[in-house]
Protein backbone atom coordinates (compact mmCIF):
# COMPACT_ATOMS: atom_id res chain seq x y z
CA UNK A 1 0.00 0.00 0.00
CA UNK A 2 2.80 2.71 0.82
CA UNK A 3 6.15 1.94 -0.50
CA UNK A 4 8.95 3.05 2.00
CA UNK A 5 11.76 4.31 0.42
CA UNK A 6 12.07 7.28 2.81
CA UNK A 7 12.94 7.08 6.24
CA UNK A 8 9.80 7.99 8.69
CA UNK A 9 10.78 8.56 12.64
CA UNK A 10 7.38 9.74 13.57
CA UNK A 11 3.87 9.92 12.63
CA UNK A 12 1.26 12.26 13.44
CA UNK A 13 -2.78 12.13 13.83
CA UNK A 14 -5.77 14.33 15.31
CA UNK A 15 -5.82 13.50 18.45
CA UNK A 16 -6.10 12.53 21.78
CA UNK A 17 -6.15 8.29 22.13
CA UNK A 18 -9.50 6.98 20.77
CA UNK A 19 -10.26 9.12 17.45
CA UNK A 20 -11.26 7.81 13.87
CA UNK A 21 -7.84 9.84 12.46
CA UNK A 22 -5.77 7.49 15.33
CA UNK A 23 -8.03 4.01 13.63
CA UNK A 24 -6.59 5.01 10.63
CA UNK A 25 -3.22 5.94 11.63
CA UNK A 26 -3.11 2.52 13.28
CA UNK A 27 -4.37 0.90 9.61
CA UNK A 28 -1.75 2.51 7.60
CA UNK A 29 0.78 1.18 10.22
CA UNK A 30 -0.22 -2.16 9.51
CA UNK A 31 1.24 -1.91 6.12
CA UNK A 32 4.20 -0.05 6.83
CA UNK A 33 5.87 -2.67 8.36
CA UNK A 34 8.22 -0.29 10.29
CA UNK A 35 9.10 -0.44 14.42
CA UNK A 36 10.25 2.65 16.03
CA UNK A 37 8.56 5.14 14.57
CA UNK A 38 7.41 7.57 17.11
CA UNK A 39 3.41 7.95 17.06
CA UNK A 40 2.01 11.82 18.04
CA UNK A 41 -1.27 13.40 18.49
CA UNK A 42 -2.04 17.08 17.85
CA UNK A 43 -5.11 19.09 18.51
CA UNK A 44 -5.37 20.71 14.46
CA UNK A 45 -4.71 19.74 10.72
CA UNK A 46 -2.73 23.01 10.52
CA UNK A 47 -0.10 22.27 13.59
CA UNK A 48 -0.10 18.63 12.11
CA UNK A 49 0.65 19.85 8.13
CA UNK A 50 3.18 22.72 9.85
CA UNK A 51 4.86 20.51 11.73
CA UNK A 52 5.69 17.86 8.92
CA UNK A 53 6.82 20.08 6.16
CA UNK A 54 9.47 21.20 8.45
CA UNK A 55 10.60 17.54 9.71
CA UNK A 56 12.26 15.47 7.00
CA UNK A 57 10.88 12.26 8.77
CA UNK A 58 7.74 13.00 9.41
CA UNK A 59 4.61 11.87 8.30
CA UNK A 60 1.01 12.19 8.52
CA UNK A 61 -2.63 10.85 8.76
CA UNK A 62 -5.40 13.50 8.41
CA UNK A 63 -8.87 13.40 7.44
CA UNK A 64 -9.88 14.51 3.98
CA UNK A 65 -13.47 13.18 2.91
CA UNK A 66 -16.68 12.08 4.57
CA UNK A 67 -19.10 10.18 2.97
CA UNK A 68 -22.14 12.60 4.45
CA UNK A 69 -20.46 16.04 5.31
CA UNK A 70 -17.99 16.15 2.36
CA UNK A 71 -14.52 17.13 2.04
CA UNK A 72 -12.49 18.29 5.07
CA UNK A 73 -11.73 22.20 3.96
CA UNK A 74 -9.35 22.03 7.19
CA UNK A 75 -7.09 19.52 5.44
CA UNK A 76 -7.58 20.62 1.55
CA UNK A 77 -6.53 24.37 2.92
CA UNK A 78 -3.89 23.29 4.39
CA UNK A 79 -2.64 20.66 1.87
CA UNK A 80 -2.04 23.73 -0.84
CA UNK A 81 -0.34 25.38 1.77
CA UNK A 82 2.33 23.02 1.75
CA UNK A 83 5.81 24.46 0.93
CA UNK A 84 7.64 21.13 0.53
CA UNK A 85 6.75 19.68 -2.78
CA UNK A 86 7.95 16.61 -2.03
CA UNK A 87 5.48 16.09 0.69
CA UNK A 88 2.70 14.22 -0.55
CA UNK A 89 -0.59 12.20 -0.62
CA UNK A 90 0.93 8.91 -0.71
CA UNK A 91 -2.28 6.74 0.31
CA UNK A 92 -5.37 6.71 1.64
CA UNK A 93 -7.81 4.53 3.77
CA UNK A 94 -12.10 4.28 4.53
CA UNK A 95 -12.64 4.40 8.07
CA UNK A 96 -16.34 3.51 8.61
CA UNK A 97 -18.01 6.06 11.11
CA UNK A 98 -20.00 4.34 13.56
CA UNK A 99 -20.76 7.74 16.32
CA UNK A 100 -21.83 6.69 20.51
CA UNK A 101 -23.75 8.78 23.11
CA UNK A 102 -21.09 8.34 26.01
CA UNK A 103 -21.04 10.40 29.22
CA UNK A 104 -20.52 9.22 33.02
CA UNK A 105 -23.93 9.82 33.50
CA UNK A 106 -25.93 5.99 33.12
CA UNK A 107 -29.17 8.00 32.47
CA UNK A 108 -29.67 9.71 28.92
CA UNK A 109 -32.35 11.73 30.51
CA UNK A 110 -29.63 13.30 32.71
CA UNK A 111 -27.57 14.90 29.53
CA UNK A 112 -28.32 18.86 29.34
CA UNK A 113 -24.90 19.58 27.13
CA UNK A 114 -23.57 17.41 24.13
CA UNK A 115 -20.05 17.69 22.95
CA UNK A 116 -17.84 16.88 19.79
CA UNK A 117 -16.66 17.63 16.68
CA UNK A 118 -18.83 20.24 14.20
CA UNK A 119 -18.85 16.92 11.71
CA UNK A 120 -20.04 14.34 14.07
CA UNK A 121 -22.84 16.80 15.98
CA UNK A 122 -23.99 17.48 12.19
CA UNK A 123 -24.17 13.58 11.49
CA UNK A 124 -26.32 12.86 14.05
CA UNK A 125 -29.14 15.72 13.90
CA UNK A 126 -32.05 13.94 13.75
CA UNK A 127 -31.15 11.80 16.78
CA UNK A 128 -30.52 14.92 18.44
CA UNK A 129 -33.37 16.55 17.73
CA UNK A 130 -35.68 13.36 18.58
CA UNK A 131 -33.76 12.54 21.52
CA UNK A 132 -33.22 16.04 23.18
CA UNK A 133 -35.27 19.34 23.48
CA UNK A 134 -32.79 22.05 22.99
CA UNK A 135 -29.76 20.49 23.75
CA UNK A 136 -26.90 22.66 23.95
CA UNK A 137 -24.16 21.11 21.55
CA UNK A 138 -20.70 22.35 22.28
CA UNK A 139 -18.23 21.88 19.28
CA UNK A 140 -14.65 20.37 20.11
CA UNK A 141 -11.73 19.73 17.88
CA UNK A 142 -12.11 15.93 17.94
CA UNK A 143 -14.92 13.59 18.62
CA UNK A 144 -12.15 12.04 21.39
CA UNK A 145 -10.85 15.30 22.56
CA UNK A 146 -15.09 15.86 23.43
CA UNK A 147 -15.20 12.49 25.15
CA UNK A 148 -11.39 13.34 27.28
CA UNK A 149 -13.17 16.56 28.66
CA UNK A 150 -15.83 14.46 30.41
CA UNK A 151 -13.68 13.54 32.70
CA UNK A 152 -13.43 17.28 34.35
CA UNK A 153 -17.08 17.70 33.71
CA UNK A 154 -20.55 16.60 35.52
CA UNK A 155 -23.36 14.14 34.45
CA UNK A 156 -25.29 16.87 32.51
CA UNK A 157 -22.67 16.53 29.59
CA UNK A 158 -22.05 13.93 26.77
CA UNK A 159 -20.15 13.48 23.80
CA UNK A 160 -20.57 12.13 20.55
CA UNK A 161 -17.84 9.89 19.66
CA UNK A 162 -16.88 6.21 19.13
CA UNK A 163 -17.38 3.15 21.57
CA UNK A 164 -13.31 2.91 22.01
CA UNK A 165 -13.23 6.08 23.65
CA UNK A 166 -15.71 4.81 25.88
CA UNK A 167 -13.42 2.32 26.95
CA UNK A 168 -10.63 4.38 26.96
CA UNK A 169 -11.68 6.85 29.26
CA UNK A 170 -14.03 4.53 31.65
CA UNK A 171 -17.23 6.23 30.27
CA UNK A 172 -21.05 4.80 29.34
CA UNK A 173 -22.46 4.40 26.19
CA UNK A 174 -25.97 5.77 26.24
CA UNK A 175 -26.88 5.33 22.92
CA UNK A 176 -25.22 3.37 19.70
CA UNK A 177 -24.79 3.95 16.18
CA UNK A 178 -26.31 7.32 16.20
CA UNK A 179 -25.44 8.39 13.30
CA UNK A 180 -27.90 10.03 10.51
CA UNK A 181 -26.62 7.53 7.81
CA UNK A 182 -25.64 3.75 8.41
CA UNK A 183 -23.18 4.05 5.56
CA UNK A 184 -21.18 6.64 7.22
CA UNK A 185 -17.39 6.36 6.01
CA UNK A 186 -14.69 8.88 6.07
CA UNK A 187 -11.75 8.99 3.94
CA UNK A 188 -8.26 9.57 5.35
CA UNK A 189 -4.71 10.07 3.47
CA UNK A 190 -1.38 9.64 4.66
CA UNK A 191 1.25 12.37 4.00
CA UNK A 192 4.22 11.80 3.54
CA UNK A 193 7.92 12.06 1.45
CA UNK A 194 7.77 8.66 0.71
CA UNK A 195 7.48 8.03 -3.17
CA UNK A 196 4.84 5.68 -4.93
CA UNK A 197 4.84 3.78 -7.98
CA UNK A 198 1.69 2.77 -10.55
CA UNK A 199 -0.26 -0.02 -9.77
CA UNK A 200 -3.18 -1.36 -11.32
CA UNK A 201 -5.60 1.34 -9.50
CA UNK A 202 -4.45 4.64 -8.76
CA UNK A 203 -5.79 8.14 -8.69
CA UNK A 204 -3.80 11.70 -8.77
CA UNK A 205 -4.66 14.94 -6.35
CA UNK A 206 -4.03 17.83 -7.95
CA UNK A 207 -4.76 21.49 -7.33
CA UNK A 208 -5.02 24.75 -9.97
CA UNK A 209 -6.50 27.93 -10.08
CA UNK A 210 -7.50 28.88 -14.03
CA UNK A 211 -6.79 31.74 -15.80
CA UNK A 212 -9.37 34.96 -15.26
CA UNK A 213 -10.62 34.19 -19.18
CA UNK A 214 -14.38 33.06 -20.06
CA UNK A 215 -14.52 29.23 -20.31
CA UNK A 216 -11.01 28.77 -19.01
CA UNK A 217 -12.62 25.74 -16.34
CA UNK A 218 -14.49 24.32 -18.73
CA UNK A 219 -11.24 24.19 -20.81
CA UNK A 220 -9.55 22.26 -18.20
CA UNK A 221 -12.44 19.85 -18.02
CA UNK A 222 -12.30 19.03 -21.09
CA UNK A 223 -9.26 18.33 -21.21
CA UNK A 224 -9.79 15.22 -19.43
CA UNK A 225 -12.40 14.21 -21.60
CA UNK A 226 -10.50 14.59 -24.57
CA UNK A 227 -8.03 12.18 -23.29
CA UNK A 228 -10.87 9.86 -22.15
CA UNK A 229 -9.45 10.11 -18.21
CA UNK A 230 -12.11 9.64 -15.40
CA UNK A 231 -12.91 12.70 -12.98
CA UNK A 232 -13.08 11.27 -10.08
CA UNK A 233 -13.61 14.47 -7.91
CA UNK A 234 -13.48 18.42 -8.19
CA UNK A 235 -14.34 20.61 -5.65
CA UNK A 236 -13.36 24.41 -4.90
CA UNK A 237 -12.20 26.91 -2.07
CA UNK A 238 -11.06 30.70 -2.13
CA UNK A 239 -7.91 31.51 -3.02
CA UNK A 240 -7.68 33.80 0.01
CA UNK A 241 -5.67 36.04 -2.15
CA UNK A 242 -7.91 37.86 -4.88
CA UNK A 243 -12.11 37.93 -4.21
CA UNK A 244 -13.87 35.95 -6.87
CA UNK A 245 -10.36 33.56 -7.64
CA UNK A 246 -10.90 29.86 -6.40
CA UNK A 247 -8.55 27.25 -6.34
CA UNK A 248 -9.94 23.92 -7.85
CA UNK A 249 -8.80 20.19 -6.08
CA UNK A 250 -9.70 17.78 -8.75
CA UNK A 251 -9.07 13.55 -8.15
CA UNK A 252 -8.73 11.62 -11.68
CA UNK A 253 -7.78 8.42 -12.47
CA UNK A 254 -3.78 7.27 -13.58
CA UNK A 255 -0.51 7.99 -11.57
CA UNK A 256 1.23 11.00 -12.51
CA UNK A 257 4.41 9.02 -13.70
CA UNK A 258 2.27 7.66 -16.94
CA UNK A 259 1.88 9.49 -20.03
CA UNK A 260 -1.21 10.41 -20.47
CA UNK A 261 -1.64 12.17 -16.74
CA UNK A 262 1.67 14.25 -17.62
CA UNK A 263 -0.29 15.07 -21.09
CA UNK A 264 -3.42 16.30 -18.92
CA UNK A 265 -1.09 18.58 -17.18
CA UNK A 266 0.95 20.07 -20.02
CA UNK A 267 -2.50 20.63 -21.76
CA UNK A 268 -4.50 22.12 -18.62
CA UNK A 269 -0.90 24.68 -18.12
CA UNK A 270 -2.96 26.14 -20.82
CA UNK A 271 -5.54 27.80 -19.19
CA UNK A 272 -3.97 27.81 -15.63
CA UNK A 273 -1.80 30.33 -13.51
CA UNK A 274 -1.04 27.61 -11.17
CA UNK A 275 -0.96 23.96 -10.53
CA UNK A 276 -0.13 22.24 -7.33
CA UNK A 277 0.11 18.07 -7.75
CA UNK A 278 -0.66 16.91 -4.45
CA UNK A 279 0.11 13.38 -4.92
CA UNK A 280 -0.53 10.08 -6.94
CA UNK A 281 -1.25 6.49 -4.98
CA UNK A 282 -3.53 3.74 -4.88
CA UNK A 283 -7.03 3.90 -4.90
CA UNK A 284 -8.45 2.59 -1.55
Amino acid sequence: MIEINKQIDEILFLGPQGTYCEMAKNQFCLYLGEKNIVHKPFSTVKSIIEYIDEHENAAAVIPIENSVEGIVRESIDNLFSVKDNNLQITAETVIPVNHCLISKAKDINKIKKILSHPQALAQCRKFLSKTFDNVEQIEKASTSKAAKELLELDETYAAIANKRCAEIFGLNVLAKNINDETDNKTRFIFVSRAKTTPTDSDKTSIAFVTKNTSGALVKVLNVFDSLDINLLYIDSRPSKKHLGEYVFFTDFEGHISEERSQKVLDLIKLNTNYIKILGSYRRF
